[in-house]
């Protein structure tokens, strides 16, 4: 009897031997990073960037060592007019390919690295320039990239990292001109004012400006057609003297990059000849844009469309000096 009782009693310490063992392998395998692939593809916000990664064949892409992935969720990519994955997946490959490979930095890149200042510039993987920034004003805390703010920091990944931002990253056009000539519809008006002034063609067209970037306060054509607006039309801007354009477009351009989420309460140093200034007020961290002879502020109806110039923020209102 004490000999079958023996026997039980090792085979139960061996169970439970096996049992701790089985289960340490399975508390350490669920303790491994996933890569940036399996995070993406299980997170149920990535559906959309799952099947954009899938469209732009660029699955491989997210196989790269030391990789940080800023990465739009599902929000961010129906508020850039990607409905649904039918949507994403009737988007050419090219243009989803580009877009894709702008939110791929090589190098790891954490929320408290001590290197991010204002407009910290990174090169992607598609080549073209991102500006990160670290946000500290009242009660806005935290890490923005071209403006759109990272909700979700620093998941760490077997090979790499990944930021969820609430906006897809669109790679910037060659220039504030081109970005708006490519745009007729909403920008002609705009663009034919700023074709009639030499100095002001030459500084949103060029690429290396000895000047730094702008950052461009544009009226779309329903703002110049608007009632209170200097000019209403194509006749009028092509009437207008040179000196009056000058002093109106001037003064919806300010020196630098000047993202949303940077503007700050108060005036706002412009080009304009006579150094006339802009009033910036922010209403539940929602920027306004007011111009000294408008009866009421613009709204920023289109934020941060990023150029290799500069930077363009579409406002509902032409500003007056």
């Amino acid at each position: 009897m004490r000999s079958t009782l023996r026997v039980w009693s090792s085979v139960l310490s061996l169970l439970l031997v096996l049992g701790c063992l089985i289960g340490c392998d399975k508390s350490t395998e669920e303790a491994t990073p996933k890569s940036v692939s399996e995070l993406i593809g299980q997170d149920a916000s990535f559906s959309l960037l799952r099947a954009a990664v899938q469209r732009a064949n660029l699955s491989d892409a997210l196989k790269a060592t030391n990789l940080t992935v800023f990465a739009p969720n599902d929000d961010a990519f129906k508020a850039a007019g990607f409905a649904d994955i039918a949507a994403v997946n009737n988007a050419p490959v090219a243009q989803l390919e580009r877009i894709v490979k702008y939110h791929l930095f090589n190098g790891i890149v954490k929320s408290d690295a001590p290197q991010l200042g204002a407009n910290t510039p990174v090169q992607s993987v598609e080549g073209s320039t991102a500006y990160i920034s670290r946000i500290s004003s009242g009660s806005a805390t935290g890490v923005t990239i071209n403006g759109a703010r990272v909700v979700k920091a620093d998941q760490e990944v077997a090979n790499g990292i990944v930021h969820t931002i609430d906006r897809v990253l669109l790679p910037p056009a060659n220039n504030i001109l081109s970005a708006l000539q490519a745009d007729p519809a909403n920008f002609s008006l705009v663009v034919a004012a700023i074709n009639r002034i030499p100095q002001l063609t030459a500084l949103l067209s060029a690429t290396n400006s000895p000047n730094g970037p702008v950052t461009l306060f544009v009226p779309d054509n329903a703002a110049f057609t608007a009632a209170g607006s200097p000019y209403t039309s194509l006749a009028a801007i092509n009437g207008a003297t040179l000196t009056a354009l000058t002093s109106l477009l001037s003064y919806h351009a300010t020196n630098g990059l000047l993202f949303s989420d940077q503007l700050a309460a108060g005036q706002l140093s412009t080009l304009n000849p006579a150094s006339a200034r802009l009033t910036i007020a922010i209403t539940n961290n929602v920027p306004t844009v007011k111009g000294n002879q408008n009866t009421s502020p613009a709204t920023i109806k289109r934020a941060d469309i990023i150029t290799n110039n500069g930077l363009i923020h579409v406002v509902s209102q032409v500003l007056r000096p």
